[in-house]
């Protein structure tokens, strides 16, 4: 399968994040994960310079955390370069294999348009809908072509169920009332309307109801999907790849595992290193906030659970440690083994070196190179 950035740690908070159309989801209710009056051991948001991070910020040429010897804080088991694993629990099942073979056939689906019986619980529908309250269109109750999926709890309750029975092409009420709490919107001349508690119409129109087609496992299926891109050209080709690939991800990971537990790191680590964490996880929210038109709290409020950053930090705080933890080993194992990345593995990153910068794609190449000695060395018994 074609390589990705799957150590980069610009995944601590990359959790795919949507927001719903505002006017019938359930996301306009208030709720929150944590509190803000939670406060994180790395202190608050404001402290930090998150709105202009970048990705190569405190990193060197090499890869390695600019002017931080990563053995000064961070002691290797005496077996770090021959770690001992149980291939029992790396070796993949069947049923590990066969998810992924579901993965990809999932991902592959083809829909077509069902216009000849009513909406069942499940389906998923195309609607166009415009909503009022006491007679009031207000702003995000109405919308052209959304796809909903009956049953998923989506939109407020008892909107979804008065959808099912109903057939493509029919234009019907759905009668609703806006739970406690709901955010307020407005009218068109921007004028305050109050939703929660409201009783609303909204006039549905049901467009069509989306069947999936699931692809058919077959040689001449792979061949077409994988033939050229990946050099697997037969279903029993696609499971082995896969096995191979499931095996290799469970070897870096009970490889870490080990190395995570069996190391010893001093309390306090470098602060260029969790202060980067801080930074990259805010930085991401912040992105997808100004993506949304919010600010980072009503962001936070609105599409994660969470009162304020201060509450996503404190949530947060354990993976920031853990997450510091692992790029002090990765480095110290470079350290120790003296590794450095092949041009080869540089290059597998040229293509992210504008949006992460270049010493960011150099390191990821290095926990690659890191990964490869470790994995190589591990005594799989």
């Amino acid at each position: 399968m074609k390589r990705f950035m799957t150590k980069a740690l610009c995944l601590l908070c990359a959790g795919a994040l949507a927001l719903t159309a505002a006017g019938c989801s359930k996301s306009g209710a208030s709720s929150s994960a944590a509190s803000s009056e939670a406060v994180s051991v790395y202190g608050s948001a404001s402290d930090y310079d998150y709105q202009n991070f970048a990705y190569s910020d405190g990193l060197d040429e090499n890869g390695y955390w600019s002017g931080i010897k990563a053995l000064d804080y961070v002691t290797l088991p005496e077996d770090y370069a021959a770690i001992p694993l149980k291939k029992a629990d790396i070796e993949p099942t069947e049923e590990d294999i066969q998810s992924q073979i579901d993965s990809v056939l999932s991902q592959n689906t083809t829909t077509r348009q069902v216009t000849d019986r009513a909406a069942a619980d499940g389906d998923t529908v195309n609607i166009d809908y415009a909503g009022t309250v006491d007679g009031v269109a207000f702003t995000g109750g109405t919308y052209s072509g959304y796809s909903l999926t009956l049953g998923s709890g989506s939109f407020i309750d008892g909107f979804e169920d008065q959808i099912v029975g109903h057939k493509p092409g029919e234009t019907f009420d759905v009668n609703v009332t806006f739970p406690d709490g709901y955010s307020d919107s407005t009218d068109a001349d921007g004028n305050a309307v109050v939703l929660s508690n409201k009783k609303a119409v909204f006039s549905v129109t049901l467009n069509y109801i989306s069947e999936e087609i699931l692809p058919e496992l077959t040689d001449a299926w792979v061949e077409e999907h994988f033939g050229t891109s990946d050099d697997v050209h037969t279903v029993e080709g696609l499971r082995a790849e896969f096995q191979q690939m499931l095996y290799q991800n469970n070897l870096n990971t009970a490889v870490m595992d080990y190395l995570l537990a069996n190391s010893t790191f001093k309390d306090e680590l470098p602060k260029e290193i969790t202060d980067y964490q801080v930074n990259q996880c805010l930085n991401y929210y912040y992105t997808m906030a100004n993506h949304y038109g919010y600010d980072l709290d009503s962001f936070l409020q609105t599409a994660a659970g969470y009162d304020s950053a201060d509450a996503l930090l404190e949530n947060m705080s354990d993976s920031i440690t853990q997450y510091a933890r692992e790029a002090l080993l990765y480095q110290a194992v470079a350290e120790a083994m003296d590794i450095a990345p092949t041009q080869e593995q540089i290059d597998t990153y040229s293509t992210y070196t504008e949006t992460y910068g270049a010493n960011y794609c150099t390191m990821v190449a290095l926990m690659d190179a890191v990964s490869d000695a470790l994995t190589t060395g591990a005594q799989v018994a």
